[in-house]
């Protein structure tokens, strides 16, 4: 059996490895009584005593047992579920009663302003606002939050998913995340919308 380690202990030590006739051969040793020992992978290690005499050449016959087989190893653990982390949610806002119509009064947007929009309330991750457009929106997307429209007064078009709906005094818009959309406006009053945003964290709670 090649590659079995073998070590003589003794008056003169040595050590060394069976080649691949199994054999090993130790020289110039002196008289006296050793001990051998035989180890390695695929044996269970062995000892032996051996005398030996001075100017004779002692020939060794050791018959070794296989070692049993390594145990399979263990099965790879399990990988622990992350659980995924909460999305950030910005402070929460007061209870609130308000009057759109008497807001639309008190910030009515003037003829030369393209745009105003007046935060109506902010809590969590819902911000709803009053919208007024005197000019066209331009296409907006959100990748992470939902929007809704309802028209306040005014009319106009909303172009959506590539088709174009008339909205009037009570038309209601629902638009998913990941989805492109405008508003355009129509006649001669301001197109005034109330639209809340459902997704981002508010910064200033209201």
């Amino acid at each position: 059996m090649p590659g079995v380690h073998v070590e003589v202990v003794g008056v003169s030590d040595r050590s060394g490895d069976t080649n691949p006739s199994g054999q090993v051969n130790f020289t110039l040793m002196q008289a006296g009584t050793y001990r051998l020992r035989f180890s390695g992978e695929r044996v269970i290690t062995f000892e032996k005593e051996v005398a030996l005499r001075a100017g004779q050449i002692a020939d060794l016959d050791v018959a070794l047992t296989a070692a049993p087989p390594p145990p399979a190893p263990p099965p790879a653990p399990e990988p622990t579920p992350v659980a995924p982390s909460a999305p950030a949610s910005g402070p929460p806002g007061q209870p609130l009663t308000t009057s759109i119509v008497t807001m639309i009064e008190k910030e009515l947007i003037p003829g030369n302003l393209p745009r105003r929009d007046s935060l109506v309330s902010c809590s969590g991750n819902t911000r709803t606002t009053l919208v007024q457009l005197n000019q066209d929106q331009a296409e907006r997307l959100y990748d992470t939050a939902e929007v809704t429209y309802y028209v306040v007064a005014g009319e106009g078009v909303a172009r959506l998913a590539g088709r174009d709906t008339k909205l009037t005094a009570g038309s209601f818009i629902s638009v998913p995340r990941g989805t492109a959309h405008s508003l355009v406006r129509g006649g001669r009053r301001p197109l005034i919308l109330l639209t809340t945003l459902s997704g981002t964290p508010c910064e200033e709670p209201r």
